[in-house]
């Protein structure tokens, strides 16, 4: 089986299959992984929902306090006693996980390989991706003492996107993206150093893109398996991707199996009931943010101040899925 994109989920994906004993050769066009984003995952993932045979990757901080943001202005702060995310060594993480795989380091199309293996499964992300791409810019900086439980989500006026200051173990990570803004890294320095009344020193910057509103897409009409961002599993508000990409990853190793030539093949229904519940998430998230967007800048500070506490807890403990939850947003806007 060949796997195209070894990011987190083409990563994952491979791992999870070469522990079922189905051989895998993974194509990534970069040697070493570094792809920018907040680097924060929803404590639950690595508490409960892990899949066994994949290492995890080192917590670096423990996140209980959101600060939430419009310009210079706080509009919420949502505080809990428990975690509520983890911040990773992402970059680590993965290049632990290639380091133990059949990785070749060059570009490929997921099409061109369908005459050479049985099953091929696209993970490049947003690179194939259906749905609206925003770059986005990420930088680590010096921290000027902000605490390691505490995270800004800062939100332009009248812009869908955000930028957020997270951090990173003794540093912090910052970045931020924003739709219709071709430079993401000036707009989030603005916002950044509003908030922390100042602009820490800045290292290791990084772009990349992110897809919001996608389009599900886990099958191609020729037959190329989607999973992670490329097949559109990506939540459009705050652009969360790594735990759908690593629970995707897991569903389609779940549905792939060998058959009796030894070949693999995919239980195409067995993956799609897998990922039912990252589909309906995703699809609600683009919802609430397309309600959000029609109001502009007031429905960011709406929806940020009037949502229901359980709304807020829901969406950050990556439950928010379902028409009930859509509703609340909904009636918070109104």
């Amino acid at each position: 089986m060949a796997v195209v994109g070894a990011g987190v989920a083409g990563s994952v994906l491979a791992t999870l299959l070469q522990a079922k004993g189905i051989s895998t050769v993974v194509y990534d066009i970069t040697p070493s992984y570094r792809k920018p984003c907040g680097e924060a995952v929803p404590a639950g993932l690595l508490d409960q929902d892990w899949p066994e045979a994949v290492e995890k990757p080192r917590i670096l901080n423990v996140i209980k306090r959101f600060i939430f943001m419009v310009d210079a202005e706080v509009v919420r702060v949502y505080e809990s006693k428990r975690p509520v995310w983890y911040t990773i060594d992402k970059s680590r993480w993965i290049d632990g996980l290639r380091s133990r795989l059949n990785v070749v380091s060059k570009p490929v199309d997921p099409e061109s390989l369908l005459d050479s293996h049985s099953l091929v499964a696209d993970a490049r992300g947003p690179f194939s991706s259906k749905g609206v791409k925003i770059p986005v810019w990420r930088a680590y900086a010096d921290n000027p003492g902000i605490d390691g439980e505490s995270v800004y989500l800062i939100f332009l006026p009248g812009r869908l996107g955000l930028a957020w200051v997270f951090p990173h173990g003794h540093m912090l990570n910052i970045g931020g993206g924003f739709m219709d803004v071709k430079n993401p890294r000036e707009v989030s320095v603005k916002l950044v150093s509003k908030a922390l009344g100042q602009l820490p020193k800045l290292r290791g910057e990084a772009y990349s893109l992110v897809t919001v509103f996608p389009r599900i897409e886990l099958l191609t009409r020729s037959g190329v398996v989607k999973t992670g961002e490329a097949a559109g599993l990506v939540m459009s508000l705050g652009g969360e991707g790594i735990r759908p990409a690593v629970l995707s990853a897991r569903a389609l190793a779940d549905a792939v199996s060998l058959d009796d030539d030894g070949r693999p093949f995919l239980d195409a229904r067995r993956y799609r009931e897998g990922v039912r519940s990252l589909s309906i998430e995703s699809r609600t998230h683009s919802l609430m943010l397309l309600a959000a967007s029609a109001l502009g800048k007031m429905g960011v500070e709406r929806i940020l101040s009037k949502a229901p506490e359980d709304l807020i807890k829901t969406w950050l403990e990556g439950r928010l899925r379902g028409p009930h939850y859509l509703v609340k947003g909904i009636t918070a806007l109104l």
